[in-house]
């Protein structure tokens, strides 16, 4: 087992930094430039972080995927206070879920295209160029997909109810059979 030196010794620093780690790794947008955080977290050079953020991520994923235990977690960071360490595993046991997402996109995504996101909007036509008088519901659907790294792409779908209804049954089924799975 490998310990991971860290310089922290002021527990909201050390959230703020195990949830640094975690926001690279789940590739949400952060405001905090890598170029500089290095210094703030208590790190003499930018390779150091670097090496730190890659040993925290393959840590944080075994504990999230139970390969750890909370005992095991901790003795990577035995040269830490109790209090910090108990620190560590509540910054965990709260973004778990959030990580375990993540994992379950990367494993999917390197294979096919997998739904990053989505957006829907529901849209009341009164008239078309050929009538004055329909009324028509229209639901709007943008899904944002992506494979591996590669760039997200947008699928847009328009649908009246009958086919909005279909589709949603469509989903629900999908669902309870991966419930009962």
């Amino acid at each position: 087992m490998h310990e991971i030196s860290l310089n922290i010794d002021n527990i909201e620093v050390l959230r703020e930094f195990l949830n640094f780690v975690i926001d690279e790794e789940t590739f949400e947008k952060t405001e905090r430039n890598s170029l500089t955080a290095w210094r703030k977290y208590g790190f003499s050079q930018k390779e150091e972080i670097d090496l730190a953020r890659k040993s925290l991520t393959s840590i944080f994923t075994q504990y999230a995927l139970a390969k750890i235990d909370q005992r095991t977690l901790k003795s990577y960071f035995s040269y830490l206070s109790s209090e910090l360490q108990e620190s560590i595993v509540a910054v965990l046991e709260s973004r778990k879920e959030e990580l375990l997402r993540r994992l379950v996109f990367a494993r999917i995504s390197a294979e096919q295209k997998a739904m990053e996101s989505f957006d829907w909007d529901v849209k009341w036509i009164l008239g078309s160029s050929s009538s004055s008088t329909v009324q028509k519901l229209i639901t709007s659907l943008t899904i944002n997909c992506r494979k591996g790294k590669d760039p997200t792409e947008n699928l847009h779908i328009e649908m009246d109810k009958t086919l909005l209804d279909k589709m949603i049954a469509a989903l629900e089924n999908c669902e309870s059979n991966l419930s009962s799975a």
